[in-house]
């Protein structure tokens, strides 16, 4: 139970590691309202040492926050983290509020965290035995299933979509052996997603068969992607383009369309999620344990479960630092 997070503050080119078994989910909002607060809030974490670097299975968040370059480097959160086009704009807020700053969203989590400090990422990354199930690029059986788009250009006159269900990595993890399995029937010369459901899509890849080159694209952070796919297509020239859902509609010249991105829906969806109150998760994990002795269950709780700190903002202030930024993005 928890939402586990590494933070870093980066200060005369050496580095303070933090833990938070709690901020992950809400990260996006801790750190948005400017380095003045963020500050601060990490250092109000559990200060570890090296020994207590997460690996990319149990860090669900993290962030690098560079004193000496100026520099965010972020990921985490629930809606954010899973939509690309509300983390995009979420991002174009982000740089208002850090003005001076860089700010970067941290596509390879853990990995990418690590890696920016100099902590070695293959202490981070660890290998993923996967049980693969029969490859097929059938749809899902209902519409609002689907999760992935794959495009395939057989030849310089042929092209088809398909829109699957699951991630990327349960197609892609197959290897060429995908190629010989794709049953044209299921695909479509064009495909408007906005006839299959309202959200969009957690991830996309494009095969150029002809050219041996597979093209993907990602939604959720997943660390180490690359590198496990160049050993699982050898001879193809494999390309992440990370959250550039936009690659795709390049590489099928129009046949594919997604959903129309209405900004005004999701700076309304934004605004609700940073003002929003964090809440303490102690008392429902306390009274989850409580039940569970109860019941005459062996109960043992991570200390570190039982530390939540946070720095809550008045809602005059956040409110005012959002309008602000608000202000400056359609200026």
């Amino acid at each position: 139970m928890g939402q586990r997070a590494n933070l870093v503050i980066v200060r005369n080119r050496t580095y303070e590691l933090y833990y938070s078994h709690w901020c992950a989910n809400t990260l996006p909002r801790d750190l948005f309202w400017g380095p003045e607060y963020a500050t601060p809030f990490i250092e109000m974490q559990t200060k570890v040492d090296e020994s207590r670097w997460l690996n990319d299975i149990w860090a669900e968040g993290g962030a690098v926050l560079d004193v000496d370059m100026k520099k965010l480097l972020i990921y985490g959160g629930e809606d954010i983290r899973f939509d690309i086009p509300l983390r995009n704009l979420y991002l174009q807020l982000l740089g208002k509020t850090w003005a001076g700053w860089e700010v970067e969203w941290a596509s390879g989590g853990i990995a990418d965290i690590a890696s920016y400090v100099g902590y070695p990422k293959e202490k981070v990354l660890t290998d993923h035995e996967d049980d693969l199930k029969d490859i097929s690029l059938a749809p899902p059986e209902y519409r609002d299933w689907v999760e992935t788009i794959a495009s395939v250009s057989f030849s310089a006159n042929e092209m088809l979509m398909f829109p699957l269900g699951g991630g990327i990595d349960e197609y892609l993890f197959h290897g060429p052996e995908m190629v010989q399995k794709i049953n044209r029937a299921y695909g479509y010369p064009k495909l408007t997603l906005s006839e299959w459901k309202k959200d969009f899509p957690l991830g996309g890849f494009h095969l150029d068969i002809a050219q041996k080159r597979l093209e993907f694209w990602h939604a959720d952070v997943i660390s180490g992607l690359s590198r496990q796919l160049q050993c699982i297509w050898p001879g193809w020239d494999v390309i992440e383009n990370y959250s550039d859902y936009e690659s795709q509609l390049r590489s099928t010249h129009g046949l594919l369309q997604f959903q129309t991105v209405h900004e005004q829906q999701l700076l309304d969806e934004l605004t609700v999620h940073l003002l929003n109150e964090s809440t303490s998760p102690l008392k429902g994990l306390l009274y989850m344990a409580e039940k569970m002795a109860e019941e005459g269950k062996e109960v043992e709780i991570n200390p570190y479960a039982l530390t939540f700190h946070n720095q809550p903002l008045t809602q005059e202030l956040k409110a005012e630092i959002l309008a602000s930024a608000l202000k400056g993005l359609s200026s």
